[in-house]
């Protein structure tokens, strides 16, 4: 798809998405909750956010080469370059930002760390799968999800992990899609070109020796994130239960990762308001008011201390047009 298609398209996701948010609040109402909220847990919120950060570089440091030793600055800065890209720009381009600064400061190929990237994000998926699956046994699943898509789920999940963990399953696959994309049209070809890409990104796992550690530190972090939305929770003055407050982690962060305008702006904001307003049946003011509260917390310091560092490189937008390019030849 043409890339101003693609952005046409993810603007229209967000506005529908943030009509459907906005609809049937009390905008006075909202307004009073969020100036009611606990700006101190707020604060507390922001804080782990930020922990949040350095614990992903971390892990990114675990996720790369073992042959160099990367400053931990280095890999947070380049971190939060990232997320301060994809908070302002379309096109999902701050992943090719992470990639692009942490090669200015490091011996790091752009494409060895835009690799490790690929990981990265596969590693979260398969830990969501798992937290969501494990979640469905303290809940009232038909509450949730049918015992269809539970079973889909768990399918998908141990697909996962299989092709993670067992290499010679992985290459079969691999070796199936590259003779599938010699032999179809175009547009198949490009979504077989994603998969294998996708596939290949799990291979950079084989080679790590620190394979336990890599996945503790994943969980310690959507430990956090789970922390962040009980905080959230309170501070709004919501009473979900802890497992009600699991599945809006869970499902907002699904949310997010749909196409969108800049900073997931939308999707969030909807599919928070919808889990916590008709499903568990709580106030749409409060569950609007909660939505920009969550949102806000990751977005402000993504965005102010992005800024700085995004500044602190000198980093353009044709650098990251350069980037993206070349990774596609």
């Amino acid at each position: 798809m043409n890339k101003w298609k693609e952005l046409f398209v993810a603007t229209l996701i967000s506005i529908i998405c943030l009509y459907f948010a906005f609809y049937k609040v009390n905008l006075n109402s909202l307004l009073n909750t969020l100036k009611s909220a606990n700006y101190l847990l707020v604060l507390g919120c922001i804080s782990l956010f930020v922990l949040s950060m350095i614990i992903r570089a971390f892990r990114w440091r675990m996720i790369l080469s073992t042959n160099y030793t990367i400053s931990l600055r280095f890999l947070f800065e380049s971190i939060m370059i990232g997320y301060f890209i994809n908070s302002i720009l379309p096109f999902r381009l701050g992943e090719f930002g992470r990639a692009y600064a942490l090669s200015m400061k490091s011996p790091i190929g752009t494409f060895e760390a835009f690799g490790s990237i690929i990981l990265e994000r596969l590693i979260e998926v398969i830990c969501l799968l798992f937290i969501l699956i494990i979640a469905l046994n303290f809940q009232s699943a038909d509450q949730i999800l049918d015992s269809n898509q539970i079973i889909l789920l768990s399918l998908l999940f141990i697909f996962l992990v299989i092709v993670l963990l067992n290499s010679t399953f992985r290459k079969k696959i691999i070796f199936f899609f590259e003779t599938k994309s010699k032999k179809s049209s175009t547009r198949l070809s490009s979504i077989y070109y994603k998969l294998l890409e996708v596939l290949k990104g799990f291979s950079l796992f084989d080679s790590k020796k620190n394979k336990s550690d890599i996945l503790s530190m994943s969980f310690l972090l959507w430990f956090i994130y789970y922390l962040i939305t009980i905080l959230g929770i309170n501070a709004i003055g919501l009473n979900l239960t802890h497992i009600e407050a699991l599945f809006l982690l869970i499902f907002s962060s699904i949310a997010f990762s749909l196409p969108s305008a800049p900073g997931g702006i939308g999707p969030y904001h909807a599919a928070t308001v919808f889990i916590v307003s008709n499903i568990f049946m709580y106030d749409n003011n409060q569950a609007l008011a909660l939505a920009i509260l969550l949102h806000a917390i990751a977005y402000v310091p993504e965005v102010l201390i992005g800024l700085f560092y995004f500044y602190k490189y000198s980093i353009s937008y044709q650098d990251l047009k350069k980037v993206k390019i070349e990774k596609k030849v």
